[in-house]
């Protein structure tokens, strides 16, 4: 089951805003990577369709990061009241448990991880198309899990 990118991202602001650790946007991106990725391999299931891009500072779902690009790099601190419907039960507890693994790391320290040699962001970005250019979530499963 694979759920609506905003929804995830919206998860992860009200997680991250409760537990007192606010995300910023660039922190935002790099942990739906993650939790893309994590998700995956616990569930073999996408977390979402939504096509995950090669930018400069790593792996950027854009309609997310235009959501959010006027916070630049503070803490996005909002609380939306319409997901319990949505995450809950097994979902959320597993969600929760992946960003727990993340949420204690900076922004930075998530770039650099996304950029490590011959991992998806690095094939795309530096070894082949580009700036923009989408990461296919074959090319993630293949490296990454």
């Amino acid at each position: 089951m694979s759920f609506q990118v905003m929804d995830v991202a919206r998860y992860i602001i009200n997680y991250c805003t409760e537990q007192g650790k606010p995300v910023s946007n660039l922190k935002l991106q790099k942990m739906l990577y993650y939790l893309w990725i994590d998700y995956y391999k616990n569930t073999n299931e996408y977390l979402f369709d939504e096509d995950i891009c090669a930018w400069p500072f790593g792996p950027v779902v854009p309609s997310v990061y235009f959501e959010y690009c006027s916070y630049a790099g503070t803490p996005i601190v909002r609380r939306y009241s319409d997901l319990q419907d949505i995450f809950n039960g097994d979902i959320s507890i597993e969600i929760n448990n992946i960003i727990d693994k993340y949420i204690d790391f900076t922004p930075n320290q998530l770039v650099h991880k996304s950029h490590e040699s011959n991992l998806p962001w690095d094939k795309i970005y530096n070894q082949q198309k580009g700036y923009k250019e989408i990461i296919p979530f074959d090319l993630i499963v293949q490296l990454e899990c």
